[in-house]
């Protein structure tokens, strides 16, 4: 059996790209999203083989419909609210750090 993977980058809000990853397994395919930047999982519907057994023909559009814009909107806000915050604390850090010279 050959094994091959089908990769994309493809945008799933204003600000973020997703990595799509598509890899065979058993009964099915297998896409997984991952942040481009983070490398967080999205999500990582099944696609399933096409009639004859062979390598389904999907889209990035298609992978991101199966994720759902719920999903994706919720992963968008999740990896925002973390960038925020580490940005407040590193802010802090520095007004922290200069009050004491």
């Amino acid at each position: 059996m050959t094994v091959s993977y089908l990769s994309f980058r493809v945008p799933y809000s204003a600000n973020r790209d997703c990595v799509i990853v598509i890899k065979p397994q058993r009964e099915a395919y297998q896409a997984v999203c991952v942040d481009a930047a983070t490398r967080r999982t999205i999500g990582s519907p099944s696609v399933q083989r096409d009639s004859s057994g062979a390598r389904p023909q999907v889209s990035p559009a298609d992978v991101i419909g199966r994720i759902g814009s719920y999903r994706l909107a919720s992963a968008a806000v999740d990896l925002e609210a973390d960038e925020l915050a580490d940005r407040s604390r590193r802010i802090s850090s520095q007004l922290r750090s200069r009050r004491r010279l």
